[in-house]
């Protein structure tokens, strides 16, 4: 059984039914070997509500997942790899094709830069097309 790869952070809220301040609790994760995405609120006056989809979350969410969660880079080293990087990077996360050229010109290069859940997806996807990656963790 593969482990679960999370990453959350707290983003300051109010609640719409009484006003009172609290925390939008928002993440990423890997399930069923898709990556999603989760926003949940949880009131004490008992108003909460959850909600989430797959692919990357919106840019406010992933900002605030890199800021207290920390960043992440896919790296590679192998050449042969990089056709098949380039097809995950372009037509799996919709990176521009110019992009992708550019980042795997030089080898090693870092392919991807995002949340660790991300990198973590990213590097599963790569070694089911039996290419190699590294992940490296920056903490925030």
């Amino acid at each position: 059984m593969v482990p679960a790869v999370i990453s959350k952070a707290k983003v300051a809220s109010q609640c719409a039914t009484c006003r009172k301040g609290s925390f939008l609790e928002v993440g990423q994760e890997i399930v069923g070997g898709q990556l999603k995405w989760f926003e949940r609120f949880s009131c004490v006056c008992g108003h909460g509500f959850e909600t989430g989809g797959v692919g990357l979350p919106s840019p406010g969410i992933r900002k605030s997942i890199l800021t207290q969660s920390g960043r992440a880079e896919v790296w590679v080293d192998d050449a042969q790899a990089v056709p098949k990087v380039l097809v995950l990077l372009v037509k799996g996360l919709g990176m521009p094709e110019a992009e992708a050229t550019r980042r795997l010109a030089k080898l090693p290069a870092v392919a991807f830069e995002g949340t660790h859940v991300e990198a973590e997806f990213i590097t599963r996807a790569l070694q089911q097309g039996s290419v190699v990656a590294r992940v490296v963790n920056h903490l925030p």
